[in-house]
């Protein structure tokens, strides 16, 4: 009788965890962002090294505020010209969503082919390994049966390796374009042991992003961004952002994603220092428990020394 109802535990338990997995390694593996444009580098590690300054960007985001369990997600990530038109960049990464979470880091390594003589025009690409590491929080999880074996014992955390690609055009405070593959090796995570075919595929996600910016005058800049994702075995997502600067000091912009989110961004830039607000105010079935979503960002600019020549001037989109 006690095997039967281990069994029948082991049977509920995997459900719910396989909801739950499914919900965040598949409906949303990578973390949304409604501030993508403020750090291009996570989307693609062609980015690295492109600037002529070195960025250290910091971003955290709480999704569907109100609703237990929801996804949350902070990083860090930085990234230079070494010279010989070569980048490096790297990045760290903790994301949550109920009783999951993965952790990681990752390391790039870029190159710059110029189009043009002063480098305005450049065509790059970049390799990224990325390590992750996946867990599951058993005190969140609820049973009828106390220190059930299943929960105590059926789960431990699984380090993962994977391999991002990306290639970016580009002209220097104008227009950019560029595509991306994260997860390319799909990387298997099996989180129950030795119970057989419950492995948890970290699937592939293919990233499409460009952005333009139009000088109206010597105060007034026009941003327009677009960044498309398409995870195999799920809906093609896609979001449109547009952001107007006064003075390079205040930004104003908001962002649409399809059938998901409305978002409002607020930015001041302090030369060095930037720092970003945003709210997405929920369109979707989850905004009947959710009161939104908040993301901040903030980057600090290192100046660097040219020396070693250039990497184009400044970002793509003057970020």
């Amino acid at each position: 009788m006690l095997q039967e109802n281990i069994k029948g535990m082991k049977k509920y338990v995997i459900l719910v965890l396989g909801l739950v997995a499914s919900f965040h390694l598949a409906a949303q593996q990578l973390p949304l962002r409604s501030q993508f444009m403020m750090d291009y580098y996570l989307l693609n590690p062609a980015v690295a090294g492109s600037y002529d300054y070195i960025p250290v960007n910091l971003s955290v985001r709480q999704q569907w505020v109100g609703f237990d369990g929801a996804p949350a997600s902070q990083a860090i990530s930085s990234h230079a010209y070494i010279g010989n038109n070569v980048g490096m960049g790297a990045a760290f990464f903790n994301e949550l969503a109920g009783p999951s979470r993965r952790t990681g880091f990752t390391v790039s390594l870029a190159y710059h082919l110029p189009l043009s003589k002063d480098f305005s025009k450049k065509l790059s690409f970049g390799l990224s390994p990325v390590f992750y590491q996946h867990s599951i929080n058993t005190a969140m999880l609820t049973t009828d049966q106390e220190s059930d074996p299943v929960i105590q014992n059926g789960f431990e955390s699984k380090l993962s390796p994977d391999v991002n690609f990306g290639m970016m055009f580009s002209e220097s405070d104008t227009y950019f374009v560029g595509v991306s593959a994260f997860n390319l090796l799909e990387i298997r995570t099996d989180l129950f042991q030795s119970m057989d075919g419950n492995e948890n595929p970290i699937r592939r996600t293919f990233y499409l992003t460009g952005g333009y910016t139009y000088e109206i005058n010597d105060q007034f800049d026009l941003q327009a961004a677009a960044h498309g994702q398409y995870q195999m075995n799920s809906p093609i997502q896609g979001e449109f952002a547009l952001r107007g600067i006064y003075d390079k000091l205040i930004g104003i912009g908001v962002s649409y994603r399809y059938n998901d989110a409305l978002a409002y961004m607020l930015s001041v830039d302090l030369g060095k220092l930037r720092i970003i607000y945003s709210y997405d105010m929920t369109m979707s079935d989850m905004k009947a428990y959710s009161l939104g979503s908040h993301e901040f960002h903030v980057t600090y600019r290192i100046p660097r020394n040219k020396k070693g020549g250039s990497a184009g001037g400044s970002s793509p989109m003057f970020f």
